[in-house]
């Protein structure tokens, strides 16, 4: 009896074995063989004493397994009381997640390699299964973190080993822990400035040192707290898509050949596959919540004005925002408490001093049950446009139904219902008249004066098509020219670095990857850049139909129509929350699953008027035709906590069962347009919901986010990144 208890360890271990700690040489070091020890012992013990009736020893060999630490899914508390309780170090920990990074973060396309530059430079294909992912870029290792500087052997520089090894030895001197991220991981998007390590937000340009001056605020923050950043993440280059060309394409741990998330992806899919605890991502729109909802993950986006975007390379002046993404509520909530906060750095977190609360914010997470929560079902943001869209809606319905039995008073106007349209037919009208007459023209027509028109809409609002409007301002993006161009100018002034100064050096001192255009796929980076240096318009001379295109350089910076977008969204949201007694509003992150790698993404358009209007160029007349979008949907995450700057969480809702996707077809030009829906397929990906609240009602969002998680735990690893095999 004994050797078959011995040999039913020996096969379990060998089916967790990432949690042996080994050194360099594949070996068990001597405090994981000594982890190991005393299980053993406790299952020979146990042997023993159930044939002399001693039962005791079997839940001592019992608490032995359940003290045992493992890396996968773990958890902020679990790795600080596995350092208290000399389980592991942080050395120790570091080097696990570089084991796995090392395992499975390799390439996950295929595509010709430039042989100039070793770089994926042209068209990809996704693999499948290729048990890599390819999330981050770079890491935190000497010689591995500048390109600038080959040698990295500067002393005021630690790299991620070094400086576990100086927090175990500070934990060894005090038997404190350092701060509330005492060694814990992090990945940080390359968006973020990090003294040490480069940060080009994924390109390759030929910058005079590619490590800036000093570290972002947050990445400051987060050092502070005793966070260890172990990697930069990859991410969709300056802020778009799923594709850098510094470092390549990131995959879906969950499907390969998906999308991880857009820009932010990289960092969303190495929190995912437990290559690093917890990640700092950046949305400008649905960027770090829509990698949550790709990923099985929490994402939070904080008040816009709560944590710094000092030593961000940015994409906006004005929605930029770091995102937090984490396996749990309660590790988000804790690195939240880490960045929040005035910095001076950042004009805008004024707004938050004297508006945190006097507790940690992780202490609201408590998973406590949601009874006496009033929480309000924003219909407008699930309803089934193709079926694309139908079983995501099917989980966040039953997402819903959750939070009821968790005790939650739900808030529903029903399946075809309009939380908002009350507050729309009264507000909009009056206070927000430009996007009326901007997206319904046809209603202004006649001799009815503007001021008429909208006093009669006010008395009748039947004639507002309100859910269309909602999902416009949710979605909409108003003009703002200069924006871009200014805010990343600004950026590369302060950076310093005297060999790129400005967005046209960005330009011209590059090396790009490109592709055919591909319908709802963010276009080359190139393109990207020089539509913020250019406005572009297409036209048709109207004597004899040529095609003309006219290119004119962006010399003003206008970023009125965001604020007034903002303070529009948010006066519905007060409004609505404030007649229904709500604590917080509910919908689904996204209801279109990851698309494929390359391919045409879901249309976003549901309805939209063509007009042609006549413009003069040189004094010769041309005709301009747009088609004017009157009724959207997101391909990704709903853009409402971006466009109105309040405070979200995604939380991890299920899985599919099937999914839809857009057949390409190739158009004359080359360009790859969306067909018809393929499907259904039996796949299984995940779909998040998201709680959206008042400004600075974190604390009340993380308790309904924490509640609901512990009431339905639908967080699962992707099986495709198992524990590793045991290295003997």
């Amino acid at each position: 009896m004994p050797f078959d208890l011995i040999s039913q360890y020996q096969r379990s271990t060998a089916n967790n074995p990432s949690n042996d700690m080994k050194n360099d040489d594949g070996k068990l070091t001597g405090l994981a063989r000594r982890l190991r020890a005393p299980i053993v012992l406790s299952v020979l013990l146990n042997a023993v004493a159930c044939m002399h009736g001693a039962p005791f020893l079997v839940a001592q060999a019992e608490a032995a397994e359940t003290r045992r630490f493992h890396v996968e899914e773990a958890t902020i508390e679990d790795v600080q009381r596995a350092i208290k309780s000399g389980q592991v170090t942080a050395t120790q920990l570091v080097t696990l997640y570089m084991e796995r990074i090392k395992a499975y973060n390799g390439t996950c396309v295929n595509g010709a390699v430039d042989p100039a530059t070793g770089l994926q430079l042209g068209v990809i294909t996704p693999i499948p299964n290729a048990g890599q992912i390819d999330a981050l870029m770079t890491l935190n290792i000497r010689g591995k973190r500048s390109r600038t500087d080959p040698t990295d052997n500067s002393q005021d520089m630690p790299d991620a080993l070094e400086t576990a090894r100086k927090l175990d030895a500070e934990f060894a001197r005090t038997g404190k822990l350092v701060g509330p991220l005492h060694g814990i991981p992090f990945a940080i998007k390359d968006q973020f400035d990090t003294f040490d390590m480069r940060t080009t937000s994924g390109s390759v340009v030929n910058y005079a040192n590619d490590r800036p001056p000093r570290d972002s605020e947050v990445v400051a923050r987060l050092r502070k707290a005793g966070a260890i950043i172990l990697a930069k993440s990859n991410m969709g280059e300056y802020a778009s898509g799923d594709r850098s060309t510094y470092g390549g394409s990131s995959c879906n741990p969950y499907d390969t050949t998906r999308s991880p998330g857009r820009s932010s992806g990289g960092a969303g899919a190495a929190v995912a596959a437990n290559l690093v605890m917890c990640a700092i991502g950046e949305e400008t729109g649905p960027s770090a919540r829509n990698p949550a909802a790709n990923n099985s993950l929490v994402g939070i986006v904080a008040t816009y004005s709560l944590i710094s975007r000092a030593g961000l390379i940015p994409a906006s002046l004005t929605r930029d925002r770091p995102g937090i993404l984490c396996r749990t509520t309660r590790d988000a909530a804790t690195v939240l408490g880490a960045l929040a906060g005035y910095d001076a750095k950042d004009q805008v977190t004024a707004e938050s001093v004297g508006r945190l609360p006097r507790e940690p914010y992780k202490n609201f997470a408590d998973g406590k049950s949601l009874k006496g929560m009033r929480i309000g079902v924003v219909r407008e943001l699930m309803q089934p446009a193709t079926k694309a869209d139908e079983d995501s809606v099917r989980i966040t319905n039953q997402a819903i139904a959750d939070l009821a039995k968790a005790g939650a008073v739900v808030v529903d106007p029903g399946p075809n219902g309009q939380l908002f349209k009350e507050a729309i037919n009264q507000i909009i009208p009056a206070l927000d008249s430009p996007t009326l007459t901007s997206l319904y023209k046809e209603l202004f027509l006649g001799d009815a004066p503007q001021l008429g028109t909208l006093l009669d809409l006010s008395s009748n609002p039947a004639k507002l098509p309100t859910d269309a409007i909602f999902r416009m301002l949710v979605e909409g993006e108003p003009t703002a020219p200069g924006e871009a161009r200014y805010v990343m100018d600004r950026y590369l002034h302060n950076r310093g670095d005297r060999n790129i100064q400005s967005m046209n050096d960005l330009i011209e001192k590059a090396t790009f990857f490109t592709h055919p255009p591909v319908d709802g796929v963010s276009l080359p980076p190139k393109a990207r850049l020089e539509a913020s240096v250019f406005t572009t318009q297409k036209l048709t001379r109207k004597s004899d139909g040529t095609p003309v295109v006219v290119k004119k350089p962006i010399t003003t910076l206008d970023v009125s129509g965001w604020h007034a977008r903002r303070a529009v969204l948010q006066m519905l949201v007060f409004k609505v929350m404030a007649d229904n007694k709500l604590d917080a509003l509910v919908y689904p992150t996204k209801t279109v699953p990851p698309p494929i790698l390359g391919a045409p993404v879901e249309p976003t358009t549901l309805k939209s008027v063509s007009e042609k209007t006549e413009v003069m160029v040189d004094g010769v007349p041309h005709i301009r035709t747009v088609q004017r979008v009157v009724d959207t949907r997101a391909a990704t995450a709903w853009r409402f906590s971006p466009n109105s700057g309040l405070p979200a969480i995604a939380v991890p809702a299920g899985f599919t069962r099937e999914v839809y996707d857009r057949a390409p077809v190739v158009a004359s030009d080359g360009s790859i347009k969306a067909g018809e829906l393929v499907g259904p397929k039996p796949i299984a990906l995940p779909v998040a919901i998201e709680f959206l609240g008042r400004p600075y009602s974190e604390p009340v969002l993380l308790g309904i986010a924490s509640g609901y998680e512990k009431a339905t735990h639908h967080r699962l690893p992707p099986a495709g990144f198992p524990p590793l095999p045991d290295v003997k």
